[in-house]
């Protein structure tokens, strides 16, 4: 008479195998999660200024939560005529207990062409801020569109 015990060995290997496999899978898939969730979203502002005469805030974040990006600023002067003269600057603060500083400061004189402006930003984890100035002519209004970016 043949008598043959079960032997579970090579069921148990097996599963400390499927068992290791599974939990690189799962340390993968939580990698790329945190990393998609981390990825910043592309978001847009815009709105209308009417210029008055004072350096006037168009845009502004004082304290970002992360990195922030502003990927671009642009200004509409459609409404600028010859006898109308604005100043556009940017300010940055590069610590987080400073002022922002100005980096940047632009005239633009009479009519434009092109008529749209693009002012390019860069990354700050400590704020920025857009102003605009009328300097001569009459008050006009003047659109603009902001694209930033936010790392959580």
């Amino acid at each position: 008479m043949l008598f043959n015990p079960y032997d579970d060995t090579n069921l148990l290997a097996l599963i400390v195998v499927l068992n290791n496999l599974l939990d690189d899978i799962l340390e993968d898939t939580e990698a790329i999660r945190a990393t998609t969730d981390s990825e910043p979203v592309l978001s847009e502002l815009s709105n209308e200024m009417t210029t008055d005469g004072t350096e006037q805030t168009i845009v502004t974040e004082e304290s970002p939560a992360g990195i922030l990006e502003p990927r671009c600023f642009k200004l509409d002067f459609t409404n600028q005529t010859a006898g109308e003269t604005v100043v556009v600057r940017t300010y940055y603060r590069i610590n987080p207990t400073g002022a922002m500083l100005e980096q940047s400061e632009t005239t633009f004189a009479g009519v434009q062409d092109p008529i749209l402006k693009l002012i390019e930003l860069e990354p700050t984890r400590f704020g920025f801020r857009i102003t605009i100035e009328k300097t001569v002519g009459a008050n006009r209004d003047y659109d603009y569109e902001l694209f930033y970016e936010e790392a959580p």
